[in-house]
């Protein structure tokens, strides 16, 4: 006798009316992207008991190549300076800061923009956990999502829900889109549906 497993959502999601979709959309399946390998025990420790995880992925790393490249760009901005204007150089040390400031925020800001994306993600059959560079942890149930923006301070996208919001970094935007869409879409929300800006919702 065969026997199926019903997927329970999270508690913070159980009041929320769901309405199942019948018909040709419903028999689409969704691939789920491939996670890194099997999920660590710092991360796991983070799911409820029994939670499935859909996927995850993480971004440990500095991607140095646009830091580099941006740094580059502000080094031949002085050089065409220095071209045209030589006694820039003779000038205070005070003076000089105002030129060489701009020219180096871009990679700076860039810089401090890979350092703060640095998270793991991990999509469940219903929420999305992230674990950021700091080791704090939030949680947002699929059906707690009330608004989708552009995340201004990694670049990726901001979910946001009542109590709770998730950064994600774009290197991880779309797999976790993607990851989402694999649990979420047969399901729509209730009354409202969540405001997306930059249209990231499956």
């Amino acid at each position: 006798m065969t026997r199926h497993l019903q997927l329970l959502p999270a508690p913070e999601d159980r009041e929320q009316p769901v309405e199942i979709i019948d018909g040709t959309a419903a028999s689409r399946i969704v691939p789920v992207p491939a996670s890194p390998g099997t999920l660590p025990l710092d991360l796991a420790s983070e799911l409820r008991v029994g939670e499935p995880v859909v996927w995850w992925n993480q971004k440990d790393e500095i991607d140095w190549r646009p830091v580099i490249w941006m740094g580059i760009a502000g080094v031949a901005l002085l050089a065409v300076a220095t071209a045209f204007a030589p006694e820039l150089w003779r000038q205070p040390i005070i003076e000089l800061l105002k030129l060489l400031i701009p020219a180096a925020a871009p990679a700076a800001l860039l810089l401090a923009r890979e350092w703060v994306s640095r998270c793991a993600v991990l999509v469940t059959d219903n929420s999305v956990i992230v674990i950021d560079f700091r080791g704090h942890v939030d949680r947002l149930g699929f059906r707690n999502i009330r608004r989708v923006r552009r995340d201004f301070l990694n670049g990726g996208v901001l979910l946001e829900g009542a109590q709770h919001r998730v950064r994600i970094p774009p290197d991880l935007a779309e797999d976790a889109r993607t990851a989402l869409a694999s649990q979420t879409r047969h399901v729509l929300h209730g009354d409202q549906r969540p405001e997306d800006s930059v249209g990231w919702l499956p």
